[in-house]
C-alpha cells in the first residue's frame, strides 16, 4: 500500500509508513508514576463478553511482543482502505477550503500518523494526531519528523478524551476535520462510540466533516452446521477396536443454549456449502459520525423475509463506512456474495 501510495504521489517517503491493525487486541499501559516497582499492565479481549479486561504483566515485559502479535502492519497493505481513506480526507479537506475556511485535523488514534500524513498531503493546514499508546506515539513523532511533516502535524500521547481546548491546551481551537480508525470486527467494539461523543462535545466544531462520514451494520440469517457446532456439541463417532463407537453429549448439555459469542471469521472463506441463506441481507443500523453520537447502550430490531426452509442458527454480521457524505467513496467489509460488484473485493474485511 504505502508503495501504491507513493507512487501515485500521494504520500512521500513510502517505506516508512506503517498503522496499527483494525482491530487492537492488545494495549499495555505503563504505571511507574503510580507505584514504586514498575508494573505493566496489558488490556486483552474476552473472546465471550468483548470487553477488555486488564492483566498485569511483569516489569521487564516486551512491548515490541505486543506490537508484533497486534500486527500494526496490516493496515499498510489494506490498498483498498488506505486509498479510499485517502480520497475521503482529500475530499474534506477541499469542501473546507471551499468554505474558506483552514482545513483544521483531529485524527483520533493515529496509530503512526498514516492518515495525518495523508490529511497534510491532500492540503490540511495543521493535524492533531491523538494517540494513547506510547510506543507508537514515539514511533509517529519519528515518521512524522522523518518525512518532514513535524510543522504540520502535532502528535498527542494521551487518550482522546484527555485531549484539552483552549489557549494553554493540546489544541488552541476545535478541529473542523474529524478523522479517525477505530472500528473493530463489530465495528463500535474499540470503544469507537465513547470517543466519538467525546470529541463532538469537546474537540470539533458542530458540523465538521468526518472521515469516515457514517457506517451501516448489515445482517443476514442463515442455517449452517458447522457454524452451529462451533456452540454446540454433536455426536462424536470414534473408530475403535470394537468398531465404530458414537460419543453422545448429555442432555444436559443438549438443553444449554451456549455464550453468546462473536465469531470472528473471514466470509469470503466460508465454502457456500457450508451454509443455507434463510434470508436477505438487511441494514440493521447506520452511524454519522458527522453529527453527535450518543454511547449509551440501544437495541435496533429487523424482520427478515424467509427465503427457504430452515433453522435460523446463525446471524452473519459486516458492515460498510462511507468516506463522504454522498456515499460515493465506499470501503464495504461484505462477503463477496453480498456484493453487487464481486470485482471490488476488500482486501482484508472482517465479518
Amino acid at each position: 500500500m504505502a508503495a501504491a501510495l507513493a507512487a501515485s504521489g500521494m504520500l512521500p517517503t513510502a517505506d516508512l509508513f506503517l498503522r496499527r491493525k483494525l482491530t487492537r487486541p492488545h494495549f499495555c499501559a505503563n504505571i511507574e508514576e503510580l507505584v514504586g516497582n514498575m508494573k505493566v499492565f496489558c488490556g486483552r479481549a474476552n473472546p465471550t463478553t468483548g470487553s477488555l479486561e486488564w492483566l498485569e504483566e511483569d516489569e521487564h515485559y516486551d512491548y515490541h511482543q505486543e506490537i508484533a502479535r497486534s500486527s500494526y502492519a496490516d493496515m499498510l497493505h489494506d490498498k483498498d482502505r488506505n486509498i479510499k481513506y485517502y480520497q475521503g480526507i482529500r475530499a474534506a479537506v477541499s469542501r473546507v477550503k471551499d468554505r474558506g475556511q483552514k482545513a483544521l485535523v483531529l485524527d483520533i488514534g493515529t496509530g503512526t500518523g498514516l492518515l495525518s500524513m495523508m490529511a497534510v498531503t491532500a492540503g490540511a493546514d495543521f493535524c492533531y494526531a491523538i494517540e494513547v499508546f506510547k510506543p507508537m506515539a514515539d514511533a509517529a513523532v519519528k515518521i512524522v519528523e522523518k518525512n518532514g511533516f513535524s510543522d504540520k502535524i502535532k502528535v498527542i500521547n494521551k487518550h482522546s478524551t484527555e485531549v484539552t481546548v483552549g489557549p494553554d491546551g493540546d489544541l488552541p481551537c476545535r478541529a473542523n476535520i474529524l478523522v479517525t480508525e477505530l472500528f473493530d470486527t463489530e465495528l463500535i467494539g474499540e470503544g469507537a462510540l465513547p470517543s466519538y461523543e467525546h470529541a463532538h462535545r469537546h474537540l470539533v466544531q458542530e458540523n465538521c466533516e468526518a472521515v469516515p462520514h457514517k457506517a451501516t451494520v448489515y445482517a443476514q440469517l442463515v442455517e449452517s452446521r458447522r457454524m452451529w457446532s462451533w456452540n454446540k456439541l454433536f455426536p462424536v463417532h470414534v473408530q475403535t477396536s470394537l468398531g465404530e463407537q458414537v460419543i453422545v453429549p448429555p442432555s444436559e448439555l443438549e438443553r444449554c443454549p451456549g455464550a453468546p459469542s462473536v465469531y470472528d471469521i473471514q466470509l469470503n472463506q466460508v465454502p457456500s456449502t457450508d451454509f443455507t441463506a434463510l434470508s436477505d441481507v438487511l441494514p440493521m443500523f447506520s452511524v454519522d459520525f458527522s453529527k453527535q453520537v450518543s454511547s449509551s447502550a440501544a437495541c435496533h430490531s429487523k424482520q427478515f423475509v424467509p427465503l427457504a426452509s430452515g433453522q435460523a442458527q446463525v446471524v452473519l454480521s459486516w458492515w460498510d463506512i462511507e468516506m463522504d457524505p454522498e456515499g460515493k467513496i465506499t470501503c464495504t467489509m461484505a462477503p463477496f456474495w453480498a456484493q453487487t460488484n464481486p470485482q471490488e473485493l476488500q482486501v482484508r474485511g472482517r465479518s
